[in-house]
């Protein structure tokens, strides 16, 4: 049976999966992430894209975003970063951000509920696109200008059903 057609698309964060998604993916996609990741991984990809002889794919990430948040919609996103303070690489961003505290809770193995509870309003715009629209903006740019080409929203739908205020003020910017 042939393989289905369209572009190919590789999830990666760590080195060898970024050898992948070069040699073989017409895009990379990463997760939560914070513009200093971006322009780390970009230069990883472009690197692993020149041994394998090729043009490096396309590189695009999912990022939360609340675009004037509700308290339910920043407790959404909150709970999105909470299960990555303990991923490794993602501890230390969040570790340089200042957020150590809530990394060191969720190494204890706390509940989500408590961690979410421990994380500042701010950890949210860490690595997505939260706050007021001039914010967002601005996190849109500093994206690009890390080397970001595409962004998949994953809007906050807590507050703002089906994300719709977000997306709204997004679209006004097209």
């Amino acid at each position: 049976v042939p393989p289905p057609g369209g572009a190919l698309t590789v999830a990666a964060f760590g080195d060898r999966a970024i050898a992948t998604a070069a040699a073989h993916a017409d895009r990379m996609l990463l997760d939560i992430v914070t513009p200093e990741q971006v322009r780390a991984l970009r230069a990883k990809l472009v690197a692993a894209a020149g041994k394998a002889g090729r043009t490096p794919p396309t590189l695009a990430a999912w990022l939360p975003a609340a675009v004037d948040p509700e308290p339910e919609s920043l407790a959404q996103v909150l709970r999105s970063v909470a299960g990555y303070l303990t991923v490794p690489g993602y501890s230390d961003v969040f570790t340089a951000a200042g957020f150590g505290e809530a990394v060191q809770l969720a190494a204890t193995g706390a509940d989500p509920d408590h961690l979410v509870r421990a994380l500042p309003p701010e950890a949210a715009g860490t690595v997505g696109l939260v706050g007021d629209r001039d914010a967002v903006r601005a996190r849109i740019d500093a994206y690009a200008e890390a080397g970001l080409d595409e962004i998949a929203l994953v809007p906050a739908t807590a507050g703002d059903p089906a994300g719709e205020r977000t997306l709204e003020a997004l679209r006004a910017w097209g």
